[in-house]
């Protein structure tokens, strides 16, 4: 809540240059003000009590209300939590149209009308219309806002009753709102000490008993109740704020003695002023002390209410908006001309993004699925290396103990796993983390495979397990082709209680002793960590005390891995999420899905950098950087993974990062992933790049189309890579469209299981020429299209109908369906070849000159 003062005469600041402010907010306490705008409040959820002049009304979910012009009106909250749109309009914008316009008084009051809501769902349209404009901001969107502006004020002077005040009526009106102002202005001022109602009607020159009905008239309550609702709110303040107390708040506050204040307190938050200050404390500490969930915290925004319900209220009111896509491709006026010789000599590419991937725990990479799933993707595309969860959890059947008391360890399915992977021609990055059972210090797990996070009740039982096994390994595979892979320490150590059930020193102290363990077989064993996240990276030392640690102690760290998604967790998913694992809930298992808010457009970058600059800072060392876990959202089941969307976000973030990391580890590439069970619909928005039926996503021709770039960069720009391999070229460019304010606010009202391309800023065409010289000879041209129109699957299922338990003939149909557009034909060229590229927001294009002998 605001302080009062700011109430007495509120300065309503126009959207840029539109004059018009749009607030969603929930009514906490008493608010009374008033304004030289006219104001329509829409009620979203709950109800509340509003007061116009001496009227009150009671307003309920999907009612609204106009204010005019300088009507003095107060909210107040009643017992259920609301929350209300506010969109405030300065009548000085139609005074080239109709100069009396902030003369006329409307009748406006839906909750009046019963049913006949027709006139009233056409301004809730309105209002609806501009707030979508305002988040889309299109092109020229100010024009589109002033016509539903005027529509708005034509709908009213012709649909409801209104009267004109004349002069000396206002005249009369201005004297009340002077008078009550200064009667707010002399209270905001004596607060902290006995005010009479007598000593304010004398100031006044009034009767004291007109000036009494005259403050209830004008305000909706009494004077004392006015005087304690502004000690109360003084009071709240000091009590979250000082150290003072309660006697001391109560005096400072202007309550006549404590008794009088603890009883007012108490009738207005149910709760006396001391378990309100410990309340606030202890949520504030906890909130403090607590590591975030992959995320940065950040403070509550003023009147934070839940925006998307709110908003999902709000565009029911929208006209339908349709989902089609049209490829238009015509002249636009921001053409890129790019010219460069095929014959320049380029800069080295290593294909780092195919260095690794992943998927979800070691005992989905026994079923048949999975594999026929991961041939296609190796033979296509091809991976050097694949991390996972789980070698060791108890589905593998590793660790055990005989009735003897002997430990006793199974390779069966670990062997059928690692001789897949040889056979794939791909080396594992093993991930050493979830806890055997014959080894865990306790009981805590996650996901819904229940992985125990715990310590190991003996570090001694642990680094032999892991001795064990990489001796086992060299055995099978031979020490020159172990020596070759990936030993990673742990999965996200830094979430204590959410994938480590430790504190941080412990963790430090276990990879310490694993990583000796591990070197203690060979010095050229590869060993790191600590796989954790962006958010306690940015957010926290605990990289720099872990490299500090590392470094003090000689212990081996032979490269660095971190886990880097766009979201972050606001504070108050924060506290609800710490709150579930206080109450004993197992948040894995729960499905636990915050609040999530966008991080900027280049966070991915700027993580990587801020890292490497760390290593530097710290270790004075280069050091291999990989990137263990990385998608466009941390959130299983968010719709975007299903979109042409994550293909441009892949291309944009793999072709950025070039020379800055040395794998980009994209989690995971199949929707076959069970941490909350096997998703139930076909595209139920699953991390993989392909979908549990093996229907291929965007997402995965996004790498399929960066797996034909050549080893020498030509050119790069903003938005395209040149490349060349011998004598052919290649070029890849794309239109890479990223989130809109809402959705990067952590509002998900306009996106659902069907409509799921609602949430981006709106761009045109992406349009580049390119003119490639020095190419002379026969040569094979390929171009791919990939976008909504060619390669996504999910828009072809929505095409279909968004059918749900398809047939092997609709899966059949949808692969087919699916595919980029591949065109091919031979040319002879003398020199120079020039093609246009017309990209639609969310899609990419490649050409492919191949020289023929």
């Amino acid at each position: 809540m605001r302080d009062f003062k700011e109430y007495q005469y509120e300065m309503i600041q126009g959207q840029e240059s539109l004059p018009i402010n749009v607030i969603i907010h929930s009514v906490e306490e008493f608010q009374m003000h008033w304004h030289k705008e006219i104001e329509i409040l829409f009620i979203l959820e709950g109800s509340i009590n509003v007061r116009v002049g001496e009227e009150s009304y009671f307003l309920r979910e999907n009612d609204l209300i106009l204010i005019n012009c300088n009507e003095l009106h107060s909210t107040r909250r009643l017992k259920d939590n609301n929350a209300l749109l506010a969109i405030q309009i300065d009548p000085e914008f139609y005074n080239s149209c109709y100069p009396q316009f902030n003369k006329l008084v409307f009748d406006c009051k839906s909750f009046i009308f019963g049913e006949e809501q027709e006139r009233f769902d056409i301004i809730r349209y309105y209002i609806a219309k501009i707030v979508w404009e305002l988040n889309k901001r299109n092109k020229g969107y100010q024009f589109v806002i002033g016509n539903y502006l005027y529509l708005l004020a034509k709908h009213l002077l012709t649909n409801f009753d209104y009267v004109i005040i004349e002069d000396e009526a206002e005249e009369l009106r201005d004297e009340d709102i002077v008078r009550l102002q200064r009667i707010i202005e002399y209270v905001n001022k004596n607060i902290d000490r006995k005010i009479t109602l007598k000593e304010i009607a004398e100031r006044e020159h009034v009767n004291y008993y007109y000036l009494s009905h005259f403050i209830k008239g004008k305000m909706g309550i009494s004077f004392q109740e006015y005087v304690n609702s502004v000690r109360l709110y003084n009071a709240v303040d000091m009590l979250k704020n000082t150290d003072k107390s309660i006697i001391d708040i109560s005096h400072a506050s202007g309550f006549s003695n404590v008794n009088s204040f603890n009883r007012i307190f108490k009738e207005t938050y149910n709760c006396s002023p001391s378990e309100y200050r410990k309340n606030s404390k202890n949520m504030s500490e906890y909130v403090n002390n607590s590591t975030n969930y992959k995320t940065i915290a950040r403070s509550k925004t003023y009147l934070d209410v839940d925006r998307t319900s709110a908003l999902k209220k709000l565009f029911t009111y929208l006209k339908p908006i349709g989902v089609e896509v049209k490829e238009d491709y015509g002249i636009t006026n921001n053409i890129e001309y790019i010219s460069v010789s095929g014959m320049d000599e380029g800069q080295y590419l290593e294909h780092y993004w195919q260095n690794l991937i992943t998927f979800g725990r070691a005992h989905e990479g026994l079923r048949a699925n999975w594999q026929k799933q991961f041939r296609e993707i190796q033979r296509e595309i091809g991976f050097k290396y694949i991390r996972f969860h789980g070698i060791f959890m108890d589905e593998m059947m590793v660790y055990n103990v005989s009735p003897e008391g002997n430990v006793e360890y199974n390779w069966t399915y670990v062997d059928e796993l690692f001789d897949f992977f040889m056979e794939m021609n791909i080396k594992p990055f093993i991930e050493l983390s979830f806890m055997p059972r014959g080894l865990k210090r306790s009981d805590e797990t996650v996901f819904w495979w229940k992985g125990n996070i715990s310590p190991p009740k003996d570090i001694k039982l642990w680094t032999d397990l892991v001795q064990e096994f990489i001796k086992h390994c060299i055995n099978r595979y031979g020490i020159g082709e172990v020596e070759s892979w990936y030993f990673e320490v742990w999965n996200e150590p830094e979430y204590e209680y959410v994938f480590w059930a430790g504190t941080r020193e412990e963790y430090f102290e276990f990879y310490k002793d694993t990583a000796l363990a591990i070197k203690s077989i060979s010095k050229n064993l590869k060993v790191g960590g600590p796989a954790i996240t962006h958010g306690t990276i940015l957010g926290s030392s605990w990289l720099k005390d872990f490299l500090i640690f590392c470094q003090k102690n000689n212990v081996p760290l032979d490269f660095l891995s971190i886990h880097i998604y766009p979201e972050y967790i606001p504070e108050e998913s924060v506290e609800k999420f710490y709150q579930l694992i206080e109450s004993g809930v197992d948040v894995g298992n729960k499905n636990f899905k915050p609040k999530r808010i966008y991080h900027e457009k280049n966070h991915v970058l700027n993580t990587i950098n801020i890292v490497n600059e760390k290593i530097e800072s710290i270790l004075n060392r280069r050091m291999e950087v990989h990137i263990t876990e990385w998608n466009a959202s941390s959130q299983l089941g968010n719709p975007i993974h299903d979109t042409c969307y994550v293909s441009t976000y892949i291309i944009s973030n793999v072709l950025q990062s070039i020379d800055k990391v040395d794998s980009l580890g994209y989690w995971a590439f199949t929707d076959i992933f069970e941490e909350q069970k096997l998703g139930i619909s076909h595209f139920h928005g699953g991390f993989g790049l392909m979908n549990k039926d093996g229907i291929k996503k965007p997402s995965y021709f996004a790498y399929y189309l960066l797996s034909k770039l050549g080893n020498e960069i030509i050119d790069q720009g903003e938005d395209y890579i040149i490349t060349r391999s011998g004598e052919d070229i290649q070029i890849l460019a794309y239109n890479y469209t990223y989130f809109d304010d809402l959705f990067l606010s952590g509002d998900t009202s306009h996106i659902n299981h069907r409509e799921r391309y609602l949430i981006y800023e709106n761009k045109d065409i992406r349009e580049i020429e390119f003119n490639i010289n020095g190419v002379v000879g026969d040569y094979k041209i390929i171009k791919y299209k990939l976008n909504r129109e060619h390669g996504s699957a999910f828009d072809e299922w929505l095409k279909m109908g968004l059918p749900e338990n398809m047939t092997l003939e609709e899966i059949e149909y949808l692969k087919g369906k699916a595919k980029p557009e591949i065109i091919v034909e031979y040319v002879g060229l003398k020199g120079e070849y020039r093609i246009r590229f017309q990209m639609p927001v969310h899609g990419a294009e490649m050409l492919v000159l191949e020289k023929k002998a």
